[in-house]
């Protein structure tokens, strides 16, 4: 059974990487920062997944990202009879397929009790099997101790929050002992308004992450997703140190289908750096504006107080739009760049 193991993890990653293409995600350029798209949640036969830790680090260079954590539990390992429980072989075994494709590998583990508090990644950990403690409370100060990065993951998973996320007295505990810095609103194929709103309010940096056990293509085919949902990190340099300094400032943005979801601040920016314009005419009471999309994020948007909007496409699709001439422009609400529930963006148009 090793073996056989061992030969299918090799022969995917030959096939995979040698006779298969990258699906390069276009993303603005923005000085000073390297706009990282990343997933920090992904499970193998080393805990409740159906792949090879090879298999993800493939995946993921086919799809474009740029860096992984494979995040197997602590806890529950239900391939133990075939596969031996060693919490960091994951890692041990991606790493040099990751390196190969020039893919960032972030060492980490997922904390799986039942709630409260519900399973935390640690990011960016040193001794898997150190942080593996029954009570929760030692496991999250462990993962600190080992200067992890800790998030709280889908807060609104059905199966332990059937009537939605709480933030309970035992999460307010962890959060002032300032033992989890981060928090899943997208988690899978679902996103949680409400965690965003505590994102924002407790200045939690934020996750969309795919928490993928089966292959990729059969998870995006089962949930009719073009991408699995992708965190964008803004980092000073590509490398393991930069994105761990940019989720501990919380510079990050969750891509989920259209939406995308995080601080104002980042938002405008990837707005600002995606969005070209030109314009056309410039009369007494309009001006009229050409629009241009240079990403492969979409943007919906429309004056604040009209229903209708108006959809960028990606990959340099333009509309033309005729815009009230104002002295400081006119407010329009991009529809999908959402800092809080129900709250988007607000730029002036024509920019600046």
């Amino acid at each position: 059974m090793k073996k056989l193991l061992f030969f299918s993890a090799v022969l995917w990653t030959f096939l995979s990487t040698a006779q298969s293409v990258r699906n390069e995600i276009l993303v603005p350029v923005i000085p000073g920062y390297e706009v990282l798209k990343c997933d920090f949640h992904m499970h193998t036969v080393f805990s409740d997944g159906t792949v090879w830790p090879t298999v993800r680090a493939g995946e993921a260079w086919q799809e474009g990202l740029d860096a992984i954590a494979i995040t197997d539990h602590l806890e529950y390992t239900p391939n133990k009879e075939y596969v031996p429980v060693s919490h960091g072989t994951p890692y041990v075994l991606a790493e040099k397929t990751a390196a190969g494709l020039g893919l960032i590998l972030i060492k980490g583990v997922e904390n799986t009790k039942s709630m409260p508090p519900g399973h935390f990644n640690a990011l960016f950990v040193k001794d898997e099997a150190k942080i593996h403690q029954e009570d929760y409370r030692a496991a999250l100060r462990e993962a600190k101790a080992q200067g992890a990065f800790v998030l709280w993951n889908h807060p609104g998973w059905k199966a332990q929050a059937p009537n939605g996320a709480v933030w309970m007295p035992e999460h307010e505990e962890l959060f002032r002992e300032g033992l989890f810095n981060g928090i899943e609103v997208v988690n899978h194929y679902e996103w949680y308004p409400e965690v965003l709103g505590w994102s924002r309010d407790k200045n939690l940096t934020v996750f969309a992450n795919s928490d993928v056990h089966d292959p990729i293509l059969n998870f995006l085919k089962q949930e009719n997703l073009e991408r699995r949902p992708i965190t964008l990190v803004f980092a000073t340099e590509r490398s393991p140190e930069g994105i761990r300094e940019a989720l501990q400032q919380g510079r990050t943005v969750g891509w989920f289908r259209n939406l995308l979801l995080g601080k104002t601040e980042w938002l405008e920016t990837l707005f600002l750096a995606s969005v070209s314009q030109r314009i056309i005419t410039a009369g007494e009471k309009t001006t009229t504006l050409q629009l241009t999309n240079l990403s492969d994020f979409a943007f919906e948007f429309a004056e604040s107080e009209n229903p209708e909007k108006v959809t960028l496409l990606p990959a340099r699709s333009s509309v033309i739009l005729k815009v009230p001439r104002t002295e400081s422009g006119t407010a329009y609400q991009v529809r999908n760049l959402l800092p809080g529930p129900g709250e988007p963006v607000t730029i002036k148009l024509p920019l600046n």
